[in-house]
């Protein structure tokens, strides 16, 4: 079994969570001041920070172990929760529903206590690092390397919190003892964001450019620039397309409409592309001419932690089998996970996620046999079934009912339960850079009217090779195949986005790059994110509930997803009423959720 080589240290003997995020101490500053010595115990205290990246435990609810990813997933058209899991998961199902999600919801508070958590206890490590003599820095320069993690790990959880509740306070210095730690505001989209860039620019200039004694799931020069492309792009197309109600911007906290110095919005959004091509390109630069892995299994257990993988949350294991993470099982493959299967969290929605790729499957002595154009698909899907014995193919016409993302399971046979499964989470990929780019200058072409240009093309193909598919011309992006029946056990690949009308050249580039980013990316947890910064997160999960709640000619009922009720507002997760409370009325909640 593959094993990180960093050890992620007890997060008490570095940081607690008493009350209130911000007063998550890290230890009393006698202790502090007395520990903050060696460069060792920076060291030390920057591994703890990790933590909070894929800490398990009674937080996994927090982080990427679990949290992260279902926020991402669930409620989209490419997953949905599993209701039939318990009061455990009811916080998965309230996401996905949207309608039934409440202020308490336990993946959204662990979220925001994991998240300060783990900027306190960087903020401890910088500012100490950033109050040394430059000389003494020029003279030991893993301090400044060291700070440069703590800061990119920062703008990571920055990251993350902006997306999920929009406007959060920002913290600049650790906790103190002397702080008044309950009138505390949040501070707006515009402000997080310029201090996510911050942090990241700090990161891009002092990180290695591989990580100290090449240790896995660590941050080094390129994570920076990546996280930094997938930021620029995030603000600049919800700047271009997402469109926010008067009421749910909050008076100011909870909106994108702001303009860079001197520049009109549309100079800003313009440039704001640009950073997210010229970041991706640098990313791309570095690996170029070979800019991912011969194949797309090579980013998967037990290749994890490849050159592709920019960065990820480490849950393998190096102890036993039962200290992996839970991440590998949210999904399938179907069965139980005593004998190889997932734990079935999250379902992949089947009716849409799957017609996206070409696959069939032809008899072969009695015993169907998939086969796909694209190399994903087989590994993406667990097109088998675990029952008590064996594994048993699923046929194209179960396909809803029994096909499962397969994509982070372990070897098959699986040699132990799979609750706790050696299963990196990548969070950051060469692929989806690839991915970003394209998006960033197909935007760019747009704005100077050139249409779909071959240099917005280049990296979408670069990922369309390495999957085995034809590459798309300016004339082929804009076709939608339509569906063919399963009568025949056939389908190909179907362009559509339910609830997508946007038939413009740069709108069959949009669709084109939600459908890549769904077939390279699914499970990765970053679906709820791109369809709200595209502005459609309303109109494609209304459209994709009803058609995966209909049926198929020759097929019958396709898998029935929960009832969702989604309103404009729901572009933003509530803020956990436990810091509403605790903070007196001093952090404004998200419209439309009780406070």
């Amino acid at each position: 079994m593959k094993k990180s080589l960093y050890i992620i240290v007890a997060a008490a003997c570095l940081c607690s969570c008493e009350n209130s995020f911000l007063e998550n101490k890290v230890q009393s500053n006698i202790v502090k001041e007395d520990y903050y010595k060696t460069l060792s115990q920076y060291e030390t205290a920057l591994t703890g920070c990790y933590y909070y990246i894929s800490g398990r435990g009674t937080t996994k609810e927090g982080n990427y172990c679990v949290g992260i990813p279902v926020v991402g997933e669930a409620g989209t058209d490419e997953c949905y929760a599993n209701t039939g899991k318990g009061a455990a998961w009811d916080f998965a199902a309230q996401l996905d529903q949207y309608g039934q999600l409440i202020t308490s919801n336990l993946a959204c508070q662990e979220i925001w206590l994991n998240h300060y958590s783990g900027i306190n206890a960087a903020l401890e490590i910088t500012d100490r690092i950033f109050a040394m003599d430059p000389a003494f820095l020029d003279a030991n320069p893993r301090y400044r390397e060291i700070a440069a993690e703590a800061s990119f790990l920062q703008a990571l959880w920055y990251f993350n919190l902006v997306r999920i509740y929009g406007g959060v306070p920002i913290r600049t210095h650790a906790t103190t003892e002397d702080e008044d730690l309950i009138r505390v505001e949040r501070d707006s989209i515009e402000k997080v964001y310029d201090r996510i860039f911050v942090l990241l620019d700090y990161a891009k200039e002092n990180l290695p450019e591989a990580p100290s004694g090449n240790q896995l799931g660590r941050a080094k020069k390129v994570s920076a620039y990546a996280l930094s492309a997938k930021a620029n792009l995030q603000v600049a197309s919800s700047m271009n397309l997402l469109t926010i109600p008067q009421e749910v911007t909050l008076g100011g906290i909870n909106t994108f409409d702001w303009t860079l110095e001197g520049m009109s919005r549309e100079q800003t959004i313009q440039t704001y592309y640009e950073r997210a091509r010229d970041d991706a390109k640098f990313v791309l630069d570095y690996f170029a001419p070979n800019y991912l892995m011969p194949e797309f299994t090579d980013c998967f257990y037990p290749h994890e932690s490849s050159k592709e993988i920019l960065f990820e949350g480490i849950l393998s294991s190096g102890l036993s089998v039962e200290l992996g993470g839970w991440f590998g099982s949210l999904y399938g493959p179907a069965g139980a996970s005593a004998l190889g299967g997932g734990q079935q969290v999250l379902f992949g929605n089947n009716a849409v996620s799957m017609n996206q790729f070409t696959f069939s499957n032809a008899a072969a002595s009695g015993t169907p046999q998939w086969t796909s154009q694209d190399k994903r698909f087989l590994w993406t899907w667990a097109t088998f079934r675990v029952p008590a014995t064996g594994y048993v193919v699923v046929p194209v016409a179960q396909i809803y009912n029994q096909t499962q993302i397969g994509k982070f399971r372990i070897d098959q046979p699986a040699p132990y339960n799979q609750d706790r499964t050696p299963v990196n989470i990548p969070i950051l990929r060469t692929s989806e850079v690839c991915l970003i780019y394209a998006e960033a200058q197909a935007e760019l072409d747009n704005m100077v009217g050139l249409g779909i240009t071959s240099q917005a093309l280049e990296f979408l193909n670069v990922v369309r090779t390495r999957a085995g598919v034809e590459n798309y011309t300016a004339a082929t992006i804009k076709n939608v195949i339509p569906l063919i029946g399963y009568t025949s056990g056939q389908t190909r690949g179907n362009n559509e986005i339910k609830g997508w009308t946007d038939d413009t050249d740069i709108g069959c580039f949009r669709r084109a790059i939600l459908n890549e980013r769904s077939m390279e990316l699914i499970g990765e947890g970053h679906r709820w994110y791109d369809l709200v910064r595209m502005g459609v997160l309303q109109q494609v999960v209304s459209a994709v509930t009803d058609f995966s709640n209909g049926s198929i000619t020759g097929v019958g009922t396709k898998s029935s997803i929960p009832a969702r009720t989604i309103q404009p507002f729901h572009i933003f997760r509530p803020i956990p009423s436990r810091e509403i409370a605790l903070h007196q009325g001093w952090l404004k909640q998200n419209y439309g959720y009780l406070q």
